[in-house]
């Protein structure tokens, strides 16, 4: 087997396994920043023997240091929200929103490196809108808060996407993720028991089969796949890997129907809604291609 045909085996295998975040977060028990905050800490201290392994943390600066630091609690509030639309609606809500990640990166790329924002990516914008408008019809009216959640999850995972690659060339990929990881952990483990102190939320401590879910979610689903995609990028166009990237929501919704029967919830304008999305965010880097040719 080639390096490229590796590469795509290894990032396949991580957007399958990304793939099953949602169904984990829907079956561990506890809240949505409990369970940020243990998968966070977990992940963390995972990745440690990797980080010395690889020398990873060599070359960052001061400024580094801040600049991922403040990209990581914006990636904790995408978490947040992510696992706080799954908990107020279901996984495979929460993943079609995560669809939408790709169109909404186009506008905050523009925004953050001062550009104008192409009009193939303009009107691939307009055309995810329906697709939007018809899952939030479908819903039932306890999972519209869910899928609003949703769509600020996306919002947020864009910032992160499009500020990461803005500062990517400034340090080693692993050791970024491990720095955003562990502020995000850092701040939970600080606001949690603080929240909890005033009442405005209940700290409940992971059941035993929470453990193992989330031990799962942070080693199989998190570090793993992050450095299976890592490795992946050396070879791959980014073309490529955002074709392959998106199948994580049809993967998850996939798992969702299987595993939890979550179609039981879920009807013919949802589905529909989904394909609308699905055709609309893999159509964008066709078209690109197509146009920078």
């Amino acid at each position: 087997m080639n390096s490229n045909a590796k590469s795509y085996l290894y990032l396949h295998l991580a957007v399958f396994l990304f793939g099953f975040t949602g169904i984990l977060g829907q079956v561990i028990s506890v809240s949505a920043g409990v369970l940020i905050l243990y998968r966070c800490l977990l992940s963390s201290l995972i990745m440690i023997p990797l980080l010395i392994y690889f020398k990873s943390l060599s070359g960052f600066d001061k400024k580094s240091y801040l600049q991922f630091s403040g990209i990581g609690i914006i990636l904790g509030l995408h978490w947040l929200c992510f696992y706080g639309s799954i908990k107020l609606s279901n996984a495979s809500v929460a993943m079609i929103c995560l669809s939408t990640i790709s169109v909404m990166t186009v506008f905050f790329e523009a925004l953050f490196n001062k550009r104008k924002i192409n009009r193939q990516d303009l009107l691939i914008g307009f055309l995810v809108i329906p697709g939007i408008l018809l899952i939030h019809q479908s819903l039932k009216s306890d999972f519209k808060l869910g899928f609003w959640v949703g769509i600020l999850c996306s919002v947020f995972s864009a910032i992160v996407a499009s500020l990461n690659k803005k500062y990517i060339n400034s340090g080693n990929s692993i050791a970024i993720s491990w720095i955003e990881i562990t502020i995000v952990a850092l701040l939970f483990s600080v606001s949690i028991p603080v929240l909890s102190a005033f009442g405005y939320l209940e700290f409940i401590q992971p059941s035993q089969s929470d453990w193992i879910y989330l031990l799962i979610l942070s080693l199989f689903c998190t570090v793993i796949p992050l450095t299976l995609s890592v490795k992946s990028m050396r070879q791959l166009s980014a073309f490529s890997a955002m074709l392959v990237f998106n199948l994580e929501t049809v993967y998850g919704i996939i798992l969702s129907m299987v595993i939890l029967k979550e179609y039981k919830d879920l009807n013919w304008m949802f589905y529909l809604g989904v394909i609308i999305i699905l055709t609309s965010v893999f159509a964008h880097p066709f078209l690109r291609k197509v146009q920078d040719k």
